[in-house]
Order: structure tokens, then C-alpha cells, then sequence
């Protein structure tokens, strides 16, 4: 599944060659905080290249912390983040997040049921269910579309699947604890991805198993690298 030849490496430096240029992109326009978002969303990647990982942190650190304004949005200024950039929507979405949802029921159906980017959408489903909203709320992705009541839905971390996924990959990892937590890390963002639906008890092993083959393989890559 992730075997790796040449036409993988070429893809894989062609999108981080690309990432690099959106960020310098976003800091010749003065977007800073939209060129942090994209780090950070890289930074949180089980496997990058060292290079890759070395350049954006020096970026990080030049660019400096994030401006806490941001979450002082207007309610207009969050609408018009929401249905722009990816980097604009997690910086609306994390706006969003520090305010009461039930008064934003509305532009929070309006943008789950657009083509937005699913890290951040899936990120404010897990607000509306961390909230405990009662209002029903739509969702479309990938041309599905789901209607739930937040509060009658699970957190990521009470799953069932991801209980099991987690216990298999504590047997797996048992004596590596830096595979353990990147495990773990990378099934959270797997349960996360598919919310508002939870994964199964079975489902949470399977997709442990597949990214204990992962990060072996990562781990195996890096070393040649």
C-alpha cells in the first residue's frame, strides 16, 4: 500500500517544493498567520522530510507567535474566512470555536455543506459535539450527506473504535513509546476524519494495524533518506 518508487518520491517532493512556495507566497503578502496555520497543519504530519521539517521551523520561529486577534473576529470577517483559503478556514474555524455555537447554528450548517477543507470542518463537527448542541446540523463531504444532533454523538476519544485501536497499538508498542504516541496521534486524527460516523470497535483495529505498517515504513524511509 505505501511502497515507494520513484514516481512517490517525485510526487512527495513536488508537494512540499509546492507547500514551501505557498508559504513564502503568504509571507510576501503580509499573511502571516495564514502561513503558521500551514505549518502547523505540516508540523502535525507523522512523517515529513528533515529538510522540509527544518525549513518550516526555522520559518516558524522568524515569523513569530500568533496574533491573538484573530479570535476577535467579526461575525462577518469569520463568514468571509470560512468560504476562503484552507489556512483562512482553521483561523474562522478557531475563532469560531471560542464562541458559543448555538448562536452560529446557521453560517456552521452553511459551511459543513460547502466544499471546504475537511481538517478544518471536521474540527468544528468535534466543537459542536464537545458543546453539546442539540440543533440539528448538516454535513456534505465527499458527496455524502449526514444530519446529527451533536450532542447525541460521540467524541473522538470514546469510540469504540478508537478504545480497541489504541489498546492494540499499546501491545504493538509496548517498549517504543515515541512510536506509541506518534500511533496514537495519527489514529486520533483518523477518528477525527470520519466524525460525525464513529469507527467500530473492529474498524479502530484495522486501522491501527494499518498505521503500525505505516510508521514502520516511514520510519524505514527516513533512515535512507
Amino acid at each position: 500500500m505505501l511502497k515507494k518508487d520513484k514516481a512517490c518520491d517525485n510526487s512527495f517532493m513536488d508537494y512540499y517544493k509546492k507547500t514551501l512556495e505557498d508559504i513564502y507566497k503568504l509571507i510576501d503578502e503580509k499573511k502571516n498567520d495564514e502561513a503558521r496555520s500551514l505549518i502547523e497543519e505540516e508540523l502535525k504530519q507523522v512523517y515529513i522530510p528533515r529538510d522540509f521539517e527544518e525549513e518550516i521551523k526555522k520559518i516558524l520561529d522568524e515569523i513569530g507567535p500568533k496574533v491573538n486577534y484573530l479570535r476577535a473576529l467579526s461575525d462577518e470577517g469569520i463568514e468571509e474566512y470560512l468560504f476562503s483559503t484552507r489556512e483562512k478556514q482553521l483561523l474562522a474555524v478557531d475563532a469560531l470555536n471560542s464562541k458559543n455555537l448555538r448562536d452560529y447554528i446557521d453560517i456552521c450548517n452553511k459551511y459543513l455543506c460547502s466544499d471546504g477543507f475537511i481538517n478544518a470542518k471536521v474540527l468544528l463537527i468535534e466543537s459542536l459535539i464537545r458543546q453539546e448542541i442539540s440543533e440539528d446540523v448538516k454535513y456534505v463531504q465527499d458527496g455524502m450527506e449526514y444530519e446529527f444532533i451533536p450532542r447525541f454523538c460521540l467524541l473522538p476519544e470514546e469510540s469504540d473504535g478508537f478504545l480497541e485501536g489504541i489498546r492494540y497499538l499499546e501491545e504493538i508498542y509496548l517498549k517504543d513509546p515515541s512510536k506509541l504516541q506518534m500511533a496514537k496521534e495519527l489514529l486520533y486524527k483518523e477518528v477525527m476524519l470520519n466524525l460525525p460516523l464513529n469507527l467500530e470497535g473492529e474498524e479502530g483495529i484495522e486501522s491501527a494495524k494499518g498505521i503500525c505498517d505505516f510508521i514502520e515504513k516511514a520510519f524505514q524511509n527516513r533512515q535512507f533518506s
